[in-house]
């Protein structure tokens, strides 16, 4: 049987790979929905598609028997998640370009594992410090700030809304892991993205309009969003469940690995020595966090 800390480790990096393919999805949407409605169309698909899991396979009482506390403590992670962190993510890459958002977004391991420490007594060793240290330095290689420009880069709003979001994944990390000893990470995220969706509609009433008007790509495109997400987000919460916040927030964040052979398969880009070596020095660090 699989160890727990290893399914978890093995989860988180699954969330990074779904994470690398939503991003780019997200990207081809921005312009024709916006980023406040790509995130409010694609938590509601995801949160129905686990909602109706939750209920077909435990029925309601998977969620009638959460206590208030946990209640409480998913809505403000998940908001703090996808409200703000995911929307200010993505008009981070129409700014500075996906790479360089990236770049500064990963960052946030260090403070999940830094407030996880402080709050939830989660061990900081050698072994994590050093591998989030050489995990990090690799993806900045991979995605460094020179990599790429957007058209037309806003550079300050770009570092700012990259660094809010660093802040805020780094937060709603810290914030999940509580309720997890109430429940298994598909009910937390048909919890969670719900309540992600109804915070987030009030600002994206012209999606609907919108989505009508859309190609019958861009629908399909939205769609298939949707399903990602709900099963991205439940590895990634089932990697904190396992793995920790430290470990698991450092593996998530490696998004920027996976999207290396996605480029070069879709998109006909060549491998550089530079992404390689990042790459490498990503591949080190993650082997030293499981020392």
């Amino acid at each position: 049987m699989i160890a727990e800390t290893t399914l978890g480790a093995l989860a988180s990096l699954g969330a990074a790979l779904m994470w690398a393919v939503t991003s780019l999805i997200a990207r081809t949407l921005l312009p024709d929905l916006g980023s406040v409605a790509v995130n409010a169309v694609r938590s509601t698909i995801g949160g129905a598609i686990l909602v109706f899991w939750v209920l077909a396979t435990a029925g309601t009482a998977a969620f009638t028997t959460i206590s208030a506390g946990a209640w409480m403590l998913l809505a403000v992670s998940i908001v703090t998640a996808i409200a703000i962190g995911d929307t200010v993510f993505f008009e981070s890459t129409r700014a500075l370009g996906v790479g360089r958002a990236m770049t500064i977004s990963t960052t946030y391991p260090v403070g999940a594992a830094a407030i996880a420490a402080v709050f939830l007594d989660e061990p900081v060793t050698l072994p994590i410090a050093v591998g989030t240290l050489v995990t990090l330095a690799g993806l900045a290689l991979i995605v460094a700030p020179w990599a790429e420009r957007a058209p037309e880069e806003r550079f300050w709003f770009g570092v700012g809304t990259a660094a809010l979001a660093s802040l805020a994944w780094a937060v709603s990390t810290v914030l999940v892991k509580p309720p997890l000893s109430e429940m298994d990470a598909v009910t937390a995220q048909a919890i969670r993205l719900p309540l992600a969706a109804t915070a987030l509609w009030p600002w994206a009433r012209s999606a609907p309009r919108a989505l009508a008007l859309s190609s019958r790509a861009v629908r399909v495109r939205i769609a298939v969003l949707g399903a990602l997400t709900s099963v991205s987000s439940v590895m990634f919460v089932a990697g904190v469940k396992y793995a920790g916040v430290a470990v698991a927030s450092v593996l998530s964040s490696t998004a920027p690995m996976f999207a290396i052979p996605l480029a070069v398969i879709f998109l006909g880009e060549r491998l550089t020595p530079r992404a390689l070596l990042g790459a490498a020095i990503t591949i080190a660090g993650i082997t030293l966090l499981h020392l």
